[in-house]
């Protein structure tokens, strides 16, 4: 790096020169910064004894090795030459910054939750979006049998924009095989999983998912779920906060000890989350921060499918001026502001089967556990199994579905189609093109949506619907 206090030049291996615009993100163990170079950004350590440097210097090219050009992460494209510190050159895309600073935006100048702020960052859906992204990225790491190693906020960097979600991981040359675990223990305050700060464990795909999971729950309500509670608070915060790292003290959620419980009541944590999504908090902080149940913390696989699958049960609220997103709730109302909604703002879908074997005549309809929910003013993409994959933005959709002040329009996908019929199977409708049922067409009956792949034989024994009521 340069001596000159106006320009901060730094050259790599192969001969490129970058000079540095100032500091995106910063971790205990270096400095991001922005280049002169569209899309290119720079790593520089902090200043190492020459022991540990040349260590660093080897870990920074075992990684630039790893099989990792597939994933949302940016990797290392060459080395800095730097003295008393070690650097590389990685590729960022613009328009993104630390999903830290979107989590500190929410906050007034008091230091107050402000809910406007967090409905007009996107609201719950926007933060589910960035979560199953980052679920799904991490997922697909650990089958490759590597772990991240030191997640936090900082080094996840999302989309400036709110009408996006893209997400992508940096600081990779924490990467390392799983079953190197033990050599790697970095970790950054608050974000560790117990049995690291316990020194039982390096970091591996468990301790990945620890930190996930804290930085979901910080990110969907703001709350931590050990440091905001009671037991935290009414001792010294320095020794208190080791010990709930430690593992020593329940969450603030817990359902089966209370005496950690949140202090300051933030957000309706209880309203905001379905069962499934808090069963897996539950899971990771209630009973896996214990050396004995490791076994039992929610694998990324696990999330990316409860967060995919949450997606389809969001209402957005009607109240104009609230407009947040929400879990639907047996009683239909937003647990922003408390505002209930009418049938006619929203309508359910549920995915069927029917099955004419003569196993199942007496019953022969069976409702699985998908469905999804659509507000007024909303359009979705209805895919052909509604369940959850990977890159699934990148499958064709079946069909278009919204609900709009005419009524319900579906609309196929081009060179598709979609059959529409009651349930007795005495009207049916092929539609190639969008169709609107109109609101005064509503009679309070059952209606499938199918296709022709899911009825499975000309008897049409056994088919698949969307199964909703107009």
């Amino acid at each position: 790096m340069t001596n000159e206090k106006q320009k901060r030049i730094v050259n790599d291996l192969q001969g490129g020169t970058y000079e540095l615009l100032g500091r995106i993100g910063e971790g205990g163990q270096g400095t991001v910064l922005k280049t002169d170079q569209v899309n290119l950004v720079v790593k520089i350590t902090n200043v190492l004894p020459e022991v540990q440097l040349r260590e660093v210097r080897k870990q920074f090219q075992n990684v630039m090795r790893l099989p990792l050009r597939d994933l949302k992460i940016a990797l290392p494209l060459s080395l800095l030459t730097l003295k008393n510190r070690a650097g590389y050159v990685m590729e960022l895309m613009d328009g993104l910054e630390p999903l830290s600073a979107q989590i500190e935006r929410i906050y007034t100048l008091e230091g107050q939750l402000d809910l406007i702020k967090y409905r007009d960052t996107g609201s719950f859906a926007r933060r589910l979006l960035i979560l199953k992204e980052l679920a799904e990225t991490l997922a697909k790491l650990h089958g490759k049998g590597l772990a991240f190693g030191d997640l936090s906020p900082n080094n996840i960097f999302v989309s400036t924009s709110i009408e996006h979600h893209q997400v992508w991981l940096i600081d990779a040359d924490n990467i390392h095989y799983a079953e190197q675990s033990h050599q790697h223990h970095f970790y950054t305050k608050g974000y560790a999983a117990p049995e690291l700060i316990r020194n039982e464990t390096g970091t591996n795909v468990q301790t990945d998912a620890w930190s996930f999971a804290v930085i979901a729950l910080q990110l969907l309500t703001h709350t931590h779920p050990f440091n905001h509670g009671i037991a935290v608070e009414d001792e010294d915060p320095d020794i208190a906060e080791e010990k709930a790292a430690r593992g020593e003290f329940p969450w603030v959620f817990d359902v089966e000890d209370a005496s950690n419980e949140i202090a300051v009541q933030g957000f309706p944590v209880f309203e905001m989350l379905n069962k499934r999504l808090f069963s897996l908090f539950q899971r990771c902080f209630g009973s896996s921060r214990l050396a004995e149940k490791l076994n039992e913390r929610p694998t990324m696989v696990e999330w990316h499918y409860e967060l995919n699958r949450t997606l389809s049960l969001l209402l957005t609220c009607q109240q104009e001026d609230c407009r947040s997103s929400f879990i639907v709730n047996q009683r239909v109302t937003c647990p922003f502001c408390n505002t209930f909604h009418e049938k006619n703002e929203y309508i359910r879908l549920r995915y069927w089967g029917y099955d004419q074997d003569a196993l199942m005549a007496e019953q022969p309809w069976f409702a699985s556990s998908e469905q999804m929910f659509l507000s007024l003013g909303q359009e979705k993409a209805i895919y052909h199994d509604p369940h959850s994959y990977f890159d699934n933005e990148m499958l064709k959709p079946w069909f278009r579905i919204a609900l709009t002040e005419d009524g319900l329009k579906i609309t196929p996908e081009t060179d598709d189609h979609v059959i529409l019929q009651n349930v007795d199977g005495t009207k049916s409708y092929t539609l190639h093109k969008t169709q609107i049922l109109k609101n005064h067409q509503k009679g309070n009956k059952d209606l499938l949506i199918t296709h022709s792949s899911l009825q499975m034989n000309s008897e049409k024994m056994h088919s698949f619907f969307w199964r909703f009521t107009w």
